[in-house]
Parts: C-alpha cells; sequence; structure tokens
C-alpha cells in the first residue's frame, strides 16, 4: 500500500482520495479549507496543514487544483509549498486541469530538482470519481507511469499514456471543449425549437438516434429540459477550460466556435449562475 498525499478535496479530489481510503492506501489530505477535508479524516485520513508538510513522508503525491495560480502557488510557494518538502524517491502527479504552458514549466521545475514528475488530468465528473471510473490522461516520461498505473487504476478505469509533458493537458483540454461547444450549441438548439413548437421530447428523442448525439448530450439536455442545474460540472470551469483552449490558439487564426462557447458560459457567469451545472447556459436562452 502506498502513501499517498492529496493536494486539494474539493468536488473532485475529495472523492479520489476516498477511494484510495477505500483501497487501503496510508492517505495525507491538505485543503485550502481544512474543514472541506473532514469526511476524509473521519474515514481515515490524516491530515496536514500546509502542503509541504503533507508531502514529507509522501510516495505519491496527487494534486487536484482549480487552476494554474493555484497549482503554481500549492506546488512553488518558498514558505510552504509542496515541492520544497517532496522527497526524491516520490513521484509527484499533476491531475489539475492546466494550461499547457504551465505544466511544460513545472516540468522543467520538477526535473532542475530531479523530482519525478507526471500530468494525469481526468475525464469525468462526479459520478465518475464516486465510482472510480475516471479516464486519465498521463503525459511525462512514460517509465514513471509503470510505478502509478495500479495506483490510478483505483481511481480510474482506464489509464491513456499520450506522450510528453502537455500532451495530456492538451487531452483534457481538448475532452472540454469539445463538450463545451457542445452543450452550448444544444442550448441554442433548445430555445430554437421551443420558439417553433414543436415537441421538444420527440424531437431530441428522433435526434439522440442519429450519429450526431453523444452520450453526454441525453444527461445535458434532460437537465436542460427540467430546468434541474445542480453542478456536476459547473458553468465556472467549463469556461476556464475553454478559455485555457483558446489560449494555446493565440498565434493561431481565429477560432470562433470555441470563442462563442466561451463566451456563452462567460455570459451565464455574468448573470450569476457560474456555479450551476454547466446546462444551465440554457438559461441564458430560455426563460
Amino acid at each position: 500500500m502506498a502513501k499517498v498525499t492529496f493536494l486539494g478535496t474539493g468536488a473532485m479530489g475529495s472523492r479520489m482520495a476516498m477511494n484510495l481510503l477505500k483501497a487501503g492506501h496510508d492517505v495525507t489530505v491538505w485543503n485550502r479549507t481544512p474543514e472541506t477535508a473532514a469526511p476524509l479524516v473521519d474515514a481515515g485520513a490524516s491530515q496536514a496543514f500546509t502542503p509541504r508538510e503533507a508531502v514529507e513522508q509522501a510516495g505519491v503525491i496527487i494534486s487536484v487544483l482549480r487552476d494554474d495560480d493555484a497549482s503554481r502557488e500549492v506546488w512553488l510557494n518558498p514558505e510552504w509549498g509542496a515541492l520544497a518538502g517532496m522527497p526524491a524517491s516520490a513521484i509527484a502527479i499533476e491531475s489539475s486541469t492546466l494550461t499547457v504552458s504551465w505544466v511544460r514549466e513545472l516540468a522543467q521545475i520538477m526535473s532542475s530538482r530531479d523530482r519525478p514528475f507526471l500530468e494525469a488530468p481526468v475525464s469525468g465528473s462526479r459520478p465518475q470519481a464516486d465510482n472510480a471510473s475516471l479516464i486519465y490522461f498521463v503525459g511525462g516520461y512514460e517509465g514513471y507511469v509503470d510505478h502509478v498505473r495500479s495506483l490510478l487504476l483505483q481511481m480510474g478505469s482506464d489509464v491513456f499514456y499520450v506522450g510528453s509533458h502537455g500532451a495530456a493537458a492538451m487531452s483534457k483540454l481538448a475532452t472540454n471543449t469539445l463538450m463545451g461547444v457542445q452543450v452550448a450549441a444544444l442550448a441554442e438548439t433548445i430555445a430554437i425549437l421551443i420558439r417553433e413548437g414543436v415537441d421538444v421530447v420527440r424531437v431530441l428523442d428522433a435526434v439522440s438516434g442519429t450519429a450526431s448525439w453523444s452520450p453526454m448530450a441525453g444527461r445535458v439536455a434532460q437537465s436542460m429540459l427540467a430546468q434541474q442545474f445542480a453542478p456536476l460540472f459547473p458553468v465556472e470551469l467549463i469556461e476556464k477550460d475553454l478559455d485555457y483552449m483558446l489560449r494555446s490558439a493565440d498565434e493561431a487564426p481565429a477560432m470562433p466556435a470555441i470563442t462563442g462557447a466561451r463566451d456563452a458560459f462567460r455570459e451565464a457567469m455574468a448573470q450569476g449562475l457560474g456555479q450551476e451545472d454547466m446546462s444551465g447556459v440554457v438559461r441564458l436562452f430560455v426563460k
């Protein structure tokens, strides 16, 4: 059984850490808001009060943080950051959804300190995290993957090695970009169907039998029609991921489809919908 540290015990990290506790691992947790980790502590996890303290005895360190800024601070803060306390024998795994540029910068910093580092963002939301059925995209030195594959498979159903550092970040952003564009388009489509006075459920049921429909679209459409927006993937996070994708295209020609979807979610945030499920973007078009 590995000694595993989790940096970040939010909606995803807490569920991932709980699965490792159930598997019998020695788990230490840190979260910026300590009380968030209480259920994990009750289940047997040890709690640390700085990232540096959390990693001192770790064999594997997994971070699940909100964005680039949080990742940079948690790893590199000179006083209490994780890298300052990371043992040379430990493997660091960054499972946050980040920009390619930051992942590569962090990889270079880890290499300069002779610390093994993998990026391993996940596809899936809270139900998949609960059920240990997340899909991992892994980037970095392939030799390290064999050391952690069995651990990752206690939190996920598949582990895909996709290449050097940055490839996994791109895989995750590509996944979420395709999802976000489809969700925004589905919201607009439902609004048009309603305005045309057709039976929306019947029309979408027919469309769902075509090649254009995805499994995710069914859940999102149901949420939109029922006006139920409990967050599985909040608006504010899909907006962040679309924005990160566009940053990677900074020197490329205009990307109108991705930009339009990003702007729709950004407008939803401006209207106070940021913490609702991404399907809540339909409220921009259906009142």
